[in-house]
């Protein structure tokens, strides 16, 4: 597979559906996860010929999620047709990290961004390992901030995208 050209932001839809909401029609915080796993699946699938079941097959490793961090900027609702936007924000030998955002599809306000580390994972082993030359060789091409890990605190990041929403109006 060839690294040039590939896109940095990932972006696909969803619907917000009956079953993940709670009493209020609002999505349960514990679905947006989720979501947002669900999303970036599909779109490494789609965009970066990347489909992990049939990495982990092949070459015995996958990620897992080694830390969660969301902030709930504004809700979601039963049947709000909404955007997934994911990049890769970082990545180490043994580490990456995206960072997933929830848009309003109609006014691209940002209802909940999350920071989702993984590690790689030999899975006989059950323990972290390297990531293979043409996974990083993926990463550096796509990944934002690049290799190593990135300086700037969730919380930071949060403030920042909320700044940046403020600006618009």
């Amino acid at each position: 597979m060839t690294t040039t050209n590939l896109p940095q932001y990932l972006e696909s839809n969803a619907l917000i559906r009956f079953e993940d909401c709670d009493p209020f029609g609002h999505l349960n915080n514990g679905r947006y996860t989720d979501y947002f796993l669900n999303a970036r699946e599909d779109q490494l699938r789609d965009n970066y010929n990347l489909d992990i079941y049939r990495h982990m097959k092949a070459a015995g490793k996958a990620w897992v999620v080694s830390t969660n961090q969301m902030a709930y900027l504004c809700e979601a609702k039963l049947m709000e047709a909404v955007t997934i936007r994911t990049n890769l924000r970082w990545f180490t030998d043994t580490d990456i990290l995206t960072e997933a955002l929830m848009l309003d599809n109609k006014t691209a306000e940002i209802k909940s961004v999350a920071w989702i580390r993984f590690s790689y994972i030999d899975v006989k082993l059950g323990r972290k390992t390297q990531h293979e030359e043409h996974l990083v060789e993926l990463f550096r091409s796509v990944a934002i901030l690049g290799e190593g890990k990135d300086p700037m605190m969730f919380e930071e990041r949060v403030k920042e995208l909320r700044a940046a929403a403020v600006a618009k109006v």
